[in-house]
């Protein structure tokens, strides 16, 4: 099997590995605003993370769970799966041809399996997660790749 070079590079490992963090943590703050989750957490003993690093180590439990949508369950588990990836040497690599997954779409998917020419291939048969994760996005009501408009118009005014 080909050596990651994602792997052997700290510098870029460790940027995939923030990205990984940073969405985990995107996915999993939307529920942890919750009071009632809040309330449950502490009754479990449980803390919200306050460090970066502390979302690769987070527990998913059932009331965690019960508040996500199943996109970003998957997403969660695709995540984690990632992490364990570069634990193992093998970040980066297609899961069908072994060469290094195109860094620009390691950057957008930092959690994908495949490169740009086996995910095309992919989404003619089958229902990428890569893919489903992006029209999520987009039907979102605010999605993150979107700024916020700076000046909100009150409700019914034009200004």
């Amino acid at each position: 099997m080909a050596v990651s070079p994602y792997v052997a590079d700290k510098k870029k490992l460790e940027k995939f590995r923030k990205l990984l963090l940073q969405e985990k943590k995107r996915i999993l703050d939307r529920v942890f605003q919750k009071e009632d989750i809040i309330k449950k957490m502490t009754e479990e003993g449980l803390t919200i993370p306050e460090e970066l690093d502390d979302y690769a180590r987070i527990d998913y439990t059932e009331f965690i769970l019960s508040e996500l949508e199943d996109i970003e369950i998957e997403i969660l588990q695709e995540i984690d799966k990632a992490l364990q990836r570069m634990e193992e040497g093998t970040y980066g690599l297609c899961e069908v041809c072994g060469k290094p997954i195109e860094e620009k779409r390691l950057e957008a998917l930092p959690w994908t399996t495949l490169c740009i020419e086996h995910a095309a291939e992919a989404e003619k048969t089958r229902d990428l997660i890569d893919h489903r994760y992006t029209v999520y996005l987009r039907e979102s009501l605010i999605p993150y790749y979107e700024p916020l408009e700076e000046d909100v118009k009150e409700e019914g005014e034009d200004k």
